[in-house]
C-alpha cells in the first residue's frame, strides 16, 4: 500500500525542484507574478499518473475533478478518471456536514509569511484553555503519569505558548474562509461536482467505495482506511532498503561469498530471517536488462522482496527504486546473448550458431559476409594500385622486349651473313631454347617476391608484387614473340623490322601493354588481403549498433543490447583485443574441439565432406605411382628380354658359367636371379607382360578415415586452430565476466551441445548451492543465541513441550530445511525413496538446509540442484513403506495383514516370501515347524509290509502297497531336485537360521522398492530385517523404510499363544502314535494267524499223504482214532514251537505331556531371547540411520493392537502429501515488521484462518488482545490461525489446506436483533461482537459516539438541545446517529450488530429513507411469562448494574405491550420488500439461539459472497435473500421485464413472473435483473446467461401492445360495451379440442385477458394461463357456422321421472350399487335380494349431500351396524366345526357372536 499522492501542490513542487520542462515554464510564470494555468497543472497531474513509479507503487489522487472548469469541464474531468490507464481501485468519499465544514473552513487562518494554514483548534484561545483545563483535570484524576506522556504535554504547552504569543497575532483569515464564501462554495460543490460523482461512485464497485466521517481526526481518517484495505487483503507495497554498513566501508574485492554474507546480515528482519541472494548474484539487474552484464557495487547493495541487489551507478539505482519491475520480472534475468563461437573447419559452429540464435531470439552475426564489402573495396583498392604501378612498368618493359627483338634479328642477320642461313637459323633456334630458362628463372623469381610481399601489409608491397608480376609477363611475352619471328619467313621479317621500327613509342594502349596489366591485374586480384584487426572490430559494431535498434521486436521485454552471435570471426590475439578496446566482448566464448582419440571425429567429418576430392587425390597419386612402377616393370622387361636373346644365343657358356657359380657357392647376379620367373614365349620369343593391377582405394574403419598424405592438410588446420586457441585462451581468462564453454563435439548432437551451451550462459544467473561450513554453523549460533534473548516468553511458552528434547533436537527443529525436509533429494529423485540424510553431508541452497546420504550424493546435488527440488508443485513422495518387526508370536502377520488391508497396500510377509520361492521344488514347507517326527510304529509297519511281499491278498495289504508305492515315488521326486545355490542358502535360513548372503538379498529385496505395482503403491514389510546384517544391508543399499514399527511383547505373552497350540498338536501326534501302534499289534496277529493257518494246512497235508500211505497197514479201526488224536496234538505242539507267543517288549518310556510343556516352553523362551536380542541390534541400527520408529505393546487384545498401530501409522497416510513440507511459528510482531518490509508474503487467505474456512467458516476471524492471531510461515507465505489447535493442524499437512478453495471476498456482517425485553437481544450482541468482532450499537451507543466523539458538530448540539431539555432523542437524529457510528472503520470491515432496532414503523422508514437495511433481522420471540420470569432472575442476581434500571413488573409490560403493537407491521414490510426477517424461538437456551442465528448469518453471508465473487467474473449471480426492494428491482429490470427469458428463448412462451413478489428465481447480469419461472429455468440462465439476452437471444420481448394483460371482473365490465371474442367462448379449449364441435365450452368472465385490444373469456385458470404463455397461438381463430344452442336454465323438478332421477340420484345409486356389489352382504335369516335393498337404502341416506349431518351420521352407524351383522354368517362358517369343542377351545368371540346370530331371527332390520 505504498502509493503516492497526487494532489496538484505536490507535483508543482516536485517537478519545479526536479527542473523539468513544466517546472521550469512554471518558475517562469510564478516568477513572472502569474497564477499556474489549469491546463498545465492538469497535464502533469496525468504525466505523474503514467510514470514508471506511480506503475510500480501506484497512487493517492486528491484534488481532482477540481471545481475550476477553465481548462476541462467537471464531467470531462471525470471521464478522463475512467479513461485512465491505471484506474483506480478504491474510491473514498469523505461526508461531512454543510454547517461542520461551514464552520471548520470558516475557522481557518493563514500565517502570511510562512503561508501555514492553521485550524481553529490550534489557533484559538478559548478552545486551547478549555484543552489545558481538561488535561490539568485528567492529571488531577490520575497523578502516576508516565514520562512520554508528561514530555509530549510539555512539548504542547510550549507549542500553544508560541501559537499565542507569537503566531496568533499575525493569523489572518483569507477572503475565501469567510463564511458566507465558504457556504457559497459548499452550494457549488453540491449543485455541481457532487451530482456527477454520486454517479460515478453508483457505477463503482461498492465494495472498493469508501465512506469516511469527515468530523473526525484525520489520524482516525487514516487508519480507518488502512483497516479497509487490510480487510480487502491489499498488501503493502514491497519497499527497497540501503543496505549499509555505518562503521566499515566494503571493498569492491571482496570475494562473493564473504560480500553476501556480510550484507545478508545488515538491517536484519529477526535472528535467522537474513536477506537472501537473488539469482542476479553480483550482477547489477539494471544493467543486465539493457544487455550488459556489469558487477554491482557493495556501496549501492539494497533489499527487496528478501532479496540482495547489487547496482554498478547510482543512475541503475535510482531507476531501480523508481520502478523495480522491468529490471525483476520475467524474462529476467536472462543473458544478453552476447555469444562468440570458435571451432576448426566442419565443427558445427554454423549450425550452433543458428541454434543459440533461435533459442535467444537472437541474430548470427556471420563475419565472413559482414566483412565481405570491406575486402571488396580492400582489393578494388590493391588492383587500383597496381594497375597504376603496372602501366609503367610495362611499358618499359616492351619497350625492352622491343628492343632485344631488334638486336637479336640484326644479330641474326650479321651472323647470317657470316656463316650462310643454315647455320644462322640453328643459332637462332639456341637462342630460342635458351629463353625459356631464364623465363623460367624470372617467373620463379616472380613467385617468390609475390609470396614475400604478400605477407607485407602496405601499399608498397602490393605496387612491389604488382611489378614482379609484370616483369614476368613481360619476359614470357617476349620470349614468344621472338619466337614468333624466328619461325617467321623474311617477309614477315621485314614486316616486323618496319613494326619495330614504328613501335618505339610504346603508350599504355599497346596490346603487350595492356595483356601486361590484365596479368598483373589477375595476379593482385588472387593475392590474399589481409585486413587490419581494427576493421574487422569496426565492422562489427556497425553491425551490433544495427542491431540493437530492433532489439526490443524480439520477444517481451528483451534487452535493448545483445541478442548476437558471432560466427567465423579470427581467432588471433590482435582481433580480442581490438573487440576489447571497441567494447564489443561477448560474455560467452564458446569453443568447439575434438580431442578424444586424436581427433577422428573431425577427420572423419572432413574427410566425408572432402571424400570425392580427397579418393580423387588418392588415385591420382596412387595412378602416378601404378604408372611408375608398371614404367620400371617394363624397363625391367627390356632388359629381361635382352636377356634372354643372349642366353638362347650362348646357352652353354650361361650354363658353364651357372655350374660355376654352384660350385664355387657365390651367388648368380640379380639378371640371373630373375630370369627363371619370366616365362619366355617360345612361339614369338618375346616375355609376356603383366596385366595392369586394380587400384583399389585403401581400407579404414567404419568410424575413421583413411590415414593417407591427402589428409595432412586438414591435420595441419586443426592443429593451427587449436594453437591460436591456446594463445588466446588466457587472454579470455583474464576476463571474470566472460563464460568460456569449452566442449567436445565427439558423440554430441547440436541439441547437447546447445544444452551444454545454455547451461554455461545461465549459470551466472542461478542459484549455486555449498557445503555446511564453518561459517554457516557460526552464523546459526549466533542466530540462536539472539533469538533465545529476544523470543524468551516464546520459549517459555515452548518450554513445556520441549522439555523431553535435547538442545541439539530443538535447534534442529528450528533450522530451515529444503524442499524434502530431512530426506536426501538425490535418493529421492533417483530412487524414490526416503532416506534419510545425516547433518555432517549438509549443504546450503537458496538459504536453505539439504541433508544427504552421502557425500556422493551432495556433489550430485551441488552439480545441478534444480534438477532435484521442488518448482511449481511440491515434491511427489513415494508411498508409505513400514517394516513391521517382532520377536517370533508377537502377531505381527495379523496385525500387518489387517492393517494393509486397511490402508490399500501391499503385505509382505518375508519368511514366507522365501518359503514360496523354494516351494516349486521342495513340494512342501520346510523348517522345524513343518517337518513332522519320525514314528517307529510307522517304520515298524512298514518293515512288516516288506517282509510279508506278496503273501497277503487282504484289503489291508493292498492299501498298504498303495501308501508305501506313493511314498516311495515322492522319496524318489524328492531324490531328484536338485537345488540351486541360492535356494541352498534361503533352505538353510529357514532350516538352520544361516544368514542370507547380499547377493541372495540383492534377488529378493530391491524389486520391493524398484518394481511395480509395489512401487507406487506401499507395502509393509514383515519379519523384515531380523538381524544386524539384513539392517546393514538397507543401509547400503539404500533401501530404507519409512518407519519401523516394534511390537513388543512379554515372554509369557508369547508362552501364552504359542504354548497351547503346540501342545494340541503334541497330543494329537501321541494319539496318532497310539493308534499306530494298536494298528501294528492287530497286524502282526493277523499276519501270525495267517502264517499259522497256513503251516497248518501245510503239516495237515503232510499227515493225510501219511495216512495214505499207511492205509493199507492199518488193522483196527479204533486204533487209527488214537492216532488221529495223537496227530492233531502233535500238530498243535508243532506250531506253538515254530510260532511262540511273543513276550511283551518292555516300551520305552513315552514323554508326559508336562515334561513336553516344558520342553516346548524352554524351546519357545531361547527363541525369544534369541529374536529379542537380534531386534536390538536391529533397532540400534535403524536408529543410526535416523529411520523413525513406533514401538506397539502387542500383549493386549488383538483388536486392540490393530487400533494403536492404525493410529501411530494414520498420520503418515493423512499428511503423506506434506511430508516434506514444514511450518516455522514466529511472533505477531515478527509477522507484521515480515510484511511491511516484503520479506514474506500474506498468502492467499489473507487474514482468514485456512482451518476455519475449510469447515465453512465464512465471517473472518476476530483479533484482539484475548484471541491473538497466530502466524505461522510456510515457505514465502504468512498464514494466520486463530487458536493454537488450527495452527498444529495445519503444521501437520499445509498442502491439503491450502489446495482448498480460497476465500471469497469478506463482507461486513450487518445483522438486526429484535425482540421484547428481555429476550437475550443483548446476549446475543455481545456474543457476536466478542467473537467476530463486530460493532454492538444499541441507538444509546450511536448517540454516545456522537456525543463523545464529535461534540461540537451539528448532530451532537441538536441532541445536547434535546437531551439537556429531559427530552427522548427524535427518531430522525437517532438514526443520524447510527449512520455516523456506522462509519466506523469496524462497521465497514468486520460488522455491526443492531441491538433492538427498530421497533416502530416510523424508524423502519426512515432507516429505509437513509438507506440503512441490514442483510437479516432477527426477531427473538418468547411469551410475557418467560420475561417476567427472566426478569426476576435478573433482579435477584448480583451482576445487576449499580444504577437503577427500569426493569419493574409494570414497565416490562408496557414496553412489550408497545413492541407486540408495532412489530406485526414491521415483520411484514420486511419480509416483503427485502425477504431478511427471521424469527427465532428465544424461549429455548442461549446456546441454541445463538447456534440459530449464526448459520442463519453464515447463511446469508455465503449467498453474499458468492454474489460478488460471481458479479466480478462476469458471470450471472442469484439474487435471492439480497434485501432487494421493489423499486430497485423495477429499475434495474432487463429487457423481458419481469417475462422469465429462459422460456421465451426456448419455448416461445411468455411466463409472467410478477405473479409473485418473491426473488428466488431471478438473477442479476451484466447490471440487469432478471426473473425466470423455476429452479429449473433460473439454472439454465445462470450457466449461460449469453443465450437468453441480447443480443444473442432468440426471441425479443414483444411490444407492452402486444403483451397480454389478466383482467378483473371489474375492469372487465368497465370495457362495456366491448364484447368478447368468439362470442364468449373459450379459444384455448376450442384449439386444444383439435376445433371440433365439443370443444366450443363459453368462458366465465373471471377470467378475462386483454390482448390486441381485444376480449377474451376462459373456461378456468389453466386456459387463462395457457392463453398469456402463448398469445399468438390462441388469438387469431374463427368460430364454425354451426354453434351450440344457447342454454338456458331448467328446473330440475320439471323434468320427468327418468330425467330426474338421472340427474338428481344417478351419481348416488352408482355408488351405492357398486359397494353392495363388491361386499355381497348377506343379513341372517333375509333372502339376498332383501339383503341388497336394505343396503342399498341405508347407503343412500347416508350418503345424501341434502340431508343434514345429523342424518347422515345417523344412518352412516345404521349401515355400519347392518354390515356387520352381514359378517356374522362367514365368521360363523369358518369357526364352527362338526365335532364339539370345549368353551375353553374356541375362540373368545365365538360364543358372543353365535349368540348375537341367534337373536337376529325374526328382527325387523330397518327397526330403531
Amino acid at each position: 500500500m505504498a502509493q503516492l499522492t497526487g494532489s496538484a501542490l505536490e507535483v508543482i513542487e516536485e517537478n519545479i525542484t526536479a527542473g523539468t520542462e513544466y517546472g521550469l515554464k512554471m518558475q517562469e510564470l510564478l516568477f513572472g507574478g502569474q497564477s499556474i494555468p489549469e491546463e498545465l497543472i492538469t497535464k502533469m497531474i496525468l504525466k505523474k499518473i503514467e510514470s514508471p513509479e506511480v506503475v510500480h507503487f501506484g497512487y493517492v489522487l486528491s484534488g481532482f475533478p477540481s471545481l475550476s472548469e477553465e481548462y476541462m469541464t467537471i464531467s470531462e474531468q471525470i471521464e478522463k478518471i475512467r479513461n485512465l490507464k491505471l484506474k483506480p481501485n478504491f474510491l473514498i468519499n469523505i461526508k461531512c456536514p454543510d454547517y461542520d465544514l461551514c464552520q471548520r473552513l470558516s475557522g481557518q487562518r493563514q500565517h502570511p509569511d510562512a503561508g501555514q494554514i492553521y485550524q481553529k483548534n490550534q489557533w484559538d484561545p478559548e478552545i486551547l484553555d478549555k484543552r489545558k483545563k481538561k488535561k490539568d483535570q485528567h492529571k488531577g484524576e490520575d497523578e502516576e503519569e508516565e514520562e512520554e506522556e508528561e514530555q509530549e504535554e510539555e512539548d504542547e504547552a510550549a507549542a500553544d505558548t508560541i501559537m499565542l504569543s507569537d503566531i496568533l497575532p499575525h493569523l489572518v483569515q483569507r477572503p475565501e474562509d469567510f463564511l458566507e464564501n465558504s457556504e457559497a462554495r459548499v452550494n457549488l460543490y453540491k449543485d455541481t461536482m457532487l451530482h456527477p460523482l454520486e454517479d460515478m461512485m453508483a457505477e463503482h464497485d461498492s465494495q472498493y467505495l469508501i465512506e469516511l466521517d469527515g468530523n473526525k481526526h484525520p489520524n482516525e481518517l487514516f487508519s480507518s482506511v488502512i483497516a479497509r484495505l487490510q480487510s480487502m487483503g491489499l498488501r503493502n507495497g514491497a519497499l527497497i532498503s540501503r543496505l549499509q554498513n555505518p562503521e566499515e566501508e566494503l571493498s569492491e574485492g571482496m570475494e562473493t561469498d564473504e560480500l553476501f554474507r556480510t550484507l545478508s546480515s545488515l538491517k536484519i528482519i529477526a535472528p535467522r530471517y537474513r536477506w537472501c541472494r537473488s539469482r542476479w548474484g553480483r550482477a547489477c539487474p539494471v544493467a543486465l536488462k539493457e544487455g550488459n552484464i556489469v558487477m554491482g557495487l557493495p556501496d549501492l547493495a539494497v533489499s527487496f522482496l528478501g532479496k540482495m541487489y547489487l547496482f554498478s551507478s547510482q543512475e541503475a539505482l535510482r531507476a531501480f527504486m523508481l520502478n523495480p519491475r522491468p529490471y525483476l520480472l520475467p524474462p529476467m534475468p536472462l543473458p544478453p546473448c552476447k555469444v562468440l563461437v570458435f571451432g576448426p573447419p566442419l565443427s558445427g559452429k554454423t549450425t550452433l550458431c543458428n541454434w543459440i540464435a533461435n533459442k535467444y531470439k537472437g541474430k548470427v552475426l556471420d563475419m565472413d559476409k559482414l566483412i565481405q564489402p570491406c575486402m571488396e573495396k580492400a582489393k578494388e583498392k590493391i588492383i587500383e594500385q597496381a594497375r597504376i604501378a603496372a602501366i609503367d612498368v610495362a611499358i618499359t618493359k616492351v619497350k625492352n622486349k622491343l628492343e632485344v627483338e631488334k638486336m637479336l634479328k640484326e644479330q641474326a642477320a650479321i651472323d647470317a651473313q657470316e656463316t650462310g642461313s643454315y647455320k644462322e637459323t640453328d643459332e637462332y633456334e639456341e637462342s630460342e631454347t635458351t629463353m625459356p630458362e631464364e623465363e623460367r628463372s624470372v617467373e620463379d623469381q616472380s613467385r617468390v617476391t609475390r609470396s614475400d610481399t604478400s605477407k607485407e601489409k602496405t601499399d608498397n608491397s602490393s605496387e612491389q608484387e604488382g611489378e614482379s608480376s609484370v616483369d614476368t609477363k613481360d619476359t614470357t611475352e617476349d620470349t614468344s614473340t621472338s619466337k614468333t619471328d624466328g619461325e617467321g619467313t623474311t617477309e614477315e621479317q621485314n614486316e616486323d623490322t618496319s613494326r619495330n621500327t614504328s613501335e618505339s613509342e610504346v603508350t599504355a594502349d599497346h596490346p603487350e601493354v595492356q595483356a601486361l596489366l590484365e596479368e598483373a591485374v589477375k595476379i593482385a586480384a588472387q593475392s590474399p588481403i589481409m585486413l587490419p584487426a581494427e576493421v574487422y572490430a569496426e565492422v562489427l559494431e556497425e553491425a551490433i549498433t544495427e542491431l540493437t535498434k530492433k532489439n526490443k521486436d524480439r520477444f517481451p521485454g528483451a534487452p535493448e543490447k545483445g541478442g548476437w552471435v558471432l560466427d567465423n570471426y579470427p581467432i588471433t590475439s590482435e582481433h580480442w583485443l581490438a573487440l576489447s578496446e571497441k567494447g564489443l566482448l561477448p560474455n560467452t566464448v564458446v569453443c568447439l574441439k575434438n580431442i578424444e582419440k586424436n581427433g577422428i571425429f573431425l577427420l572423419r567429418r572432413l574427410y566425408l565432406t572432402n571424400k570425392d576430392e580427397i579418393n580423387s587425390k588418392i588415385l591420382e597419386r596412387l595412378t602416378d605411382e601404378a604408372l611408375k612402377k608398371l614404367k620400371e616393370e617394363e624397363e625391367t622387361r627390356r632388359e629381361l628380354q635382352e636377356v634372354l636373346k643372349l642366353k638362347e644365343e650362348n646357352q652353354q657358356p650361361v650354363e658353364s658359367a651357372e655350374d660355376k657359380y654352384e660350385k664355387s657357392g657365390d651367388k648368380p647376379p640379380l639378371e640371373t636371379e630373375v630370369i627363371p620367373q619370366v616365362q619366355p614365349d617360345h612361339t614369338t620369343g618375346v616375355v609376356e607382360a603383366k596385366p595392369e593391377p586394380e587400384i583399389m582405394l585403401p581400407e579404414f574403419p567404419e568410424d575413421g578415415f583413411p590415414d593417407v598424405p591427402e589428409m595432412e592438410p586438414f591435420k595441419e588446420k586443426i592443429k593451427l586452430f587449436m594453437h591460436n586457441w591456446q594463445i588466446l585462451e588466457p587472454g579470455i581468462n583474464d576476463s571474470s565476466l566472460i563464460q568460456i564453454a569449452d566442449l567436445e563435439i565427439a558423440g554430441q548432437t547440436p541439441e547437447t551441445l546447445l544444452n551444454q551451451i545454455v547451461l554455461v550462459m545461465e549459470k551466472p544467473f542461478k542459484y549455486y548451492g555449498w557445503e555446511i561450513s564453518a561459517e554457516d554453523l557460526d552464523e546459526e549460533a549466533d542466530d540462536l543465541q539472539a533469538e533465545g534473548e529476544a523470543d524468551e516468553e516464546l520459549e517459555e511458552e515452548e518450554q513445556e513441550e520441549n522439555d523431553e528434547e535435547d538442545e541439539d533436537k530443538i535447534n534442529e527443529k528450528k533450522r530451515h530445511m529444503g524442499d524434502t525436509k530431512h530426506f536426501c533429494p538425490v535418493s529421492l529423485k533417483e530412487n524414490f525413496v526416503l532416506f534419510p540424510g545425516i547433518a555432517e553431508h549438509g549443504a546450503i541452497y537458496r538459504e536453505k538446509f539439504y541433508y544427504f546420504s552421502s557425500p556422493e550424493s551432495r556433489e550430485k546435488f551441488l552439480e545441478n540442484p534444480e534438477e532435484y527440488v521442488a518448482h511449481k508443485e511440491p515434491l511427489q513422495a513415494p508411498p508409505l513403506r513400514v517394516c513391521l518387526l517382532g520377536t517370533h508370536g508377537a502377531g505381527k502377520t495379523i496385525c500387518g495383514r489387517w492393517l494393509a488391508d486397511k490402508l490399500g497396500i501391499f503385505h509382505i510377509q518375508f519368511e514366507e516370501h522365501l518359503q514360496e520361492m523354494i516351494m516349486p521344488k521342495t513340494q512342501k514347507r520346510v523348517g522345524l515347524e513343518f517337518d513332522e517326527e519320525p514314528e517307529e510304529d510307522q517304520i515298524d509297519m512298514e518293515t512288516l509290509f516288506q517282509e510279508l511281499g506278496n503273501t497277503s491278498q487282504t484289503n489291508t495289504e493292498t492299501e498298504s502297497e498303495s501308501a508305501h508305492e506313493n511314498e516311495n515315488n515322492k522319496d524318489k521326486e524328492m531324490k531328484e531336485v536338485v537345488l540351486t545355490d541360492e535356494e541352498e542358502i534361503i533352505k538353510a535360513n529357514i532350516v538352520e537360521n544361516e544368514a542370507l548372503t547380499p547377493e541372495v538379498l540383492d534377488k529378493i529385496v530391491p524389486e520391493w522398492w524398484t518394481k511395480e505395482p509395489i512401487r507406487s503403491t506401499g507395502f509393509i514389510l514383515d519379519g523384515f530385517p531380523r538381524t544386524f546384517e539384513e539392517a546393514q544391508y538397507l543401509s547400503e543399499r539404500g533401501l530404507c523404510p519409512d518407519v519401523a514399527v516394534f511390537i513388543q511383547v512379554e515372554e509369557s505373552d508369547i508362552s501364552d499363544r504359542l504354548l497351547p497350540p503346540r501342545l494340541e498338536k503334541w497330543r494329537d501326534r501321541q494319539n496318532k502314535k497310539m493308534e499306530n501302534k494298536k494298528k501294528l499289534k492287530d497286524m502282526k496277529e493277523k499276519i501270525k494267524e495267517e502264517k499259522v493257518a497256513k503251516r497248518r494246512a501245510e503239516l495237515l497235508a503232510e499227515q493225510a499223504k501219511k495216512k495214505r500211505e499207511a492205509a493199507a497197514y492199518r488193522e483196527v479201526e479204533e486204533a487209527s482214532d488214537e492216532e488221529d488224536e495223537d496227530e492233531e496234538e502233535d500238530i498243535e505242539m508243532i506250531l506253538e514251537e515254530e510260532f511262540p507267543k511273543e513276550e511283551e517288549v518292555d516300551e520305552e518310556e513315552e514323554e508326559e505331556e508336562a515334561d513336553a510343556a516344558e520342553r516346548m516352553k524352554n524351546e519357545i523362551t531361547e527363541k525369544y531371547e534369541t529374536d529379542s536380542n537380534n531386534l536390538q541390534t536391529v533397532q540400534e541400527e535403524l536408529e543410526r540411520l535416523l529411520i523413525s520408529q513406533i514401538t506397539i505393546n502387542g500383549g493386549r487384545k488383538p483388536h486392540i493392537v490393530r487400533y494403536q498401530l492404525y493410529s501411530k501409522l494414520k498420520h503418515l497416510v493423512e499428511n503423506r502429501e506434506s511430508i516434506f513440507e514444514k511450518c516455522y511459528p514466529i511472533s505477531l510482531p515478527l509477522a507484521r515488521k515480515m510484511l511491511v518490509l516484503s520479506y514474506k508474503h500474506p498468502s492467499s487467505f489473507g487474514q482468514w484462518d485456512p482451518i476455519k474456512l475449510s469447515e465453512g467458516d465464512v465471517i473472518m476471524p476476530f483479533q484482539n488482545q484475548l484471541t491473538p492471531s497466530l502466524p505461522v510461515i510456510h515457505r514465502q507465505y504468512i498464514y494466520f490461525f486463530s487458536s493454537k489447535e488450527n495452527k498444529e493442524k495445519f503444521m501437520k499437512n499445509p498442502i491439503k489446506f491450502i489446495r482448498q478453495p480460497k476465500p471469497k471476498p469478506p463482507v461486513p456482517v450487518k445483522i438486526a436483533i429484535v425482540g421484547p425485553p428481555k429476550s437475550g437481544k443483548t446476549t446475543v450482541a455481545k456474543k457476536f461482537a466478542s467473537v467476530y468482532g463486530l460493532m454492538r450499537l444499541s441507538m444509546g451507543d450511536a448517540i454516545r459516539i456522537v456525543l463523545n466523539n464529535q461534540s461540537e458538530s451539528e448532530l451532537a448540539l441538536m441532541l445536547k438541545w434535546h437531551l439537556q431539555k429531559g427530552l427522548t432523542a427524535p427518531d430522525e437524529l437517532a438514526v443520524q446517529a447510527l449512520e455516523v457510528a456506522l462509519m466506523d472503520h469496524v462497521c465497514s470491515t468486520a460488522g455491526v450488530v443492531i441491538d433492538g432496532y427498530p421497533v416502530t414503523t416510523k424508524q423502519v422508514n426512515i432507516l429505509e429513507a437513509m438507506r440503512i437495511i441490514p442483510v437479516k433481522i432477527f426477531e427473538l420471540q418468547v411469551d410475557a411469562k418467560e420475561l417476567f420470569r427472566r426478569a426476576l432472575i435478573d433482579k435477584e442476581s448480583t451482576d445487576s448494574p449499580p444504577y437503577p434500571i427500569h426493569d419493574s413488573s409494570q414497565i416490562l409490560a408496557i414496553q412489550n405491550s408497545c413492541y407486540k403493537k408495532q412489530i406485526d407491521a414491521i415483520r411484514t414490510y420486511y419480509e416483503k420488500e427485502h425477504q431478511n426477517w427471521c424469527v427465532v424461538d428465544a424461549f429455548r437456551s442461549k446456546w441454541w439461539i445463538w447456534n440459530k442465528i449464526f448459520e442463519e448469518v453464515q447463511v446469508i453471508i455465503k449467498k453474499i459472497q458468492t454474489y460478488l465473487e460471481t458479479i466480478r467474473e462476469g458471470k450471472a449471480a442469484s439474487i435471492a435473500d439480497l434485501c432487494i426492494t421493489p423499486q430497485e428491482l423495477q429499475s434495474r429490470l432487463g429487457e423481458f421485464g419481469q417475462y422469465c427469458p429462459v422460456s421465451i428463448a426456448e419455448k416461445g412462451e411468455l411466463v409472467d413472473c410478477s405473479v409473485t413478489s418473491s426473488l428466488q428465481f431471478a438473477a442479476e447480469f451484466r447490471g440487469h435483473y432478471y426473473k425466470m419461472a423455476s429452479q429449473e429455468e433460473l439454472n439454465r440462465f445462470l450457466n449461460a446467461p449469453e443465450l437468453y439476452v441480447p443480443p444473442l437471444a432468440p426471441h425479443p420481448l414483444p411490444s407492452p401492445d402486444m403483451l397480454p394483460k389478466k383482467l378483473t371482473m371489474a375492469e372487465v365490465k368497465a370495457l362495456f360495451p366491448k364484447k368478447a371474442e368468439m362470442q364468449g367462448y373459450c379459444p384455448v379449449t376450442y384449439l386444444d379440442g383439435k376445433q371440433r364441435y365439443e370443444a366450443l365450452v363459453p368462458g366465465t368472465i373471471e377470467y378475462s385477458v386483454e390482448y390486441r385490444d381485444k376480449l377474451y373469456i376462459f373456461e378456468s385458470e389453466e386456459k387463462l394461463h395457457k392463453f398469456m404463455r402463448l398469445p399468438e397461438k390462441y388469438w387469431n381463430q374463427k368460430l364454425p357456422h354451426k354453434l351450440p344452442p344457447i342454454k338456458e336454465p331448467v328446473l330440475l323438478t320439471a323434468l320427468p321421472l327418468t330425467g330426474y332421477l338421472e340427474q338428481g340420484i344417478a351419481t348416488a345409486l352408482i355408488k351405492a350399487m357398486n359397494e353392495v356389489g363388491c361386499l355381497k352382504p348377506k343379513f341372517p335369516f333375509l333372502s339376498v335380494k332383501k339383503t341388497a335393498l336394505l343396503f342399498v337404502a341405508c347407503h343412500l341416506k347416508a350418503y345424501n349431500p341434502r340431508s343434514s349431518e345429523y342424518v347422515r351420521k345417523k344412518y352412516k352407524r345404521k349401515l355400519e351396524q347392518f354390515i356387520d351383522h352381514c359378517d356374522l354368517i362367514p365368521y360363523l362358517g369358518t369357526k364352527m366345526t362338526r365335532k364339539y369343542k370345549e368353551p375353553q377351545n374356541r375362540p373368545i368371540d365365538f360364543d358372543h357372536k353365535l349368540r348375537m346370530f341367534l337373536s337376529l331371527k325374526d328382527v325387523d332390520p330397518t327397526s330403531g
